[in-house]
């Protein structure tokens, strides 16, 4: 596919972080084979206004961000971005979809489309003091492990002088917005004309396990790709590429 064929990448970032988490590797490397890419900071988080009232944020206030962020892409490239969310911003891709019409949609991670009960679930029953660590993130910040965080998060590779840089840019998320998301899910229709899907996980991801992953596949009709290796910050870990390359891979192939 040229460069002037190829659409904008939008992306969404998940839920404790902003539009920083894809600047170290993914943005220089879309940008680099010619896509005119974008990461927004949902309000609250990065750099964006409403951080004071993060805490009255919810699910549906970031899907307006994203929808709003959308459009002004869309005006300027003059065509629909792919929508790139990982985690929590695979969740918002999703809902955006439903009622908008998206050059694709590659899901990274992603709370699939029943939320965040699986996940919950899970940690709670495999890895419970892993639970007591995220709760630790969202309500004081830092954890004090930071090698429960790497093991939270990070494959056990990550270095600690990264994994700290990265520990003091996490924040606190919006209790509303995790609670929506939490919450049994009642919209569960496909995307607007059913857009080119990649889904794509780790097997080593504690937070967002196959099983989870797969469900989402299975929601967009396509077979899930699962990577060896990174933990749930794909976008981040030392293994950055293989998602990187795996989405590039699915990229050219659109139509």
């Amino acid at each position: 596919m040229g460069p002037d064929l190829r659409p904008p990448l939008l992306f969404i970032h998940g839920a404790y972080a902003g539009a920083w988490c894809w600047q170290p590797y993914f943005l220089p490397y879309f940008a680099e084979r010619g896509y005119r890419s974008f990461a927004l900071s949902l309000r609250g988080h990065g750099g964006s206004a409403g951080a004071a009232e993060l805490s009255a944020w919810r699910i549906t206030d970031y899907a307006a961000d994203l929808a709003r962020v959308a459009a002004r892409v869309e005006a300027r490239c003059g065509r629909k971005p792919v929508l790139v969310g990982h985690s929590m911003g695979g969740f918002l891709a999703q809902m955006h979809a439903r009622k908008h019409a998206v050059a694709g949609l590659a899901l990274l991670a992603t709370v699939p489309p029943e939320g965040l009960i699986g996940s919950a679930l899970h940690l709670l029953w495999r890895h419970p003091r892993l639970m007591w660590e995220l709760n630790a993130l969202q309500h004081g910040g830092v954890p004090p492990r930071l090698d429960k965080l790497r093991e939270l998060l990070f494959s056990p590779q990550m270095p600690e002088r990264e994994l700290l840089e990265y520990a003091t840019r996490f924040q606190h998320e919006s209790d509303r917005a995790l609670i929506d998301m939490t919450l049994p899910q009642l919209d569960y229709r496909p995307p607007l004309g059913m857009p080119p899907a990649l889904v794509l996980g780790s097997e080593d991801d504690l937070l967002m396990p196959v099983h989870l992953i797969y469900s989402a596949a299975r929601q967009l009709e396509v077979h899930a790709q699962m990577l060896k290796g990174p933990g749930h910050l794909l976008m981040l870990d030392r293994d950055w590429r293989l998602a990187a390359d795996a989405l590039a891979d699915w990229l050219e192939e659109l139509p």
